[in-house]
């Protein structure tokens, strides 16, 4: 399960980021999204993208693309 299958007011652990890109995963470690962490989406676009989450108490919106290399656990 990734973080672009969650819907609104789900809730999940985040298991590992799987991308070709390091730069990539550096980024979105700086925000707060490290393995480990609960992540709660919050809102989806009516087009579905971004995502709105909640890690902490941080508020992070990414974008579908991006969602679907953060891989989620339960």
């Amino acid at each position: 399960m990734t973080l672009a299958d969650l819907q609104p007011n789900d809730t999940a652990i985040i298991a590992g980021i799987v991308h070709p890109d390091a730069a990539l995963i550096s980024r979105i470690m700086a925000l707060g999204l490290i393995p480990g962490e609960v992540i709660t989406v919050l809102n989806v676009a009516p087009l579905g993208c971004p995502i709105q989450t909640q890690v902490g108490n941080t508020y992070i919106s990414i974008r579908k693309t991006d969602a679907r290399f953060i891989q989620l656990s339960r």
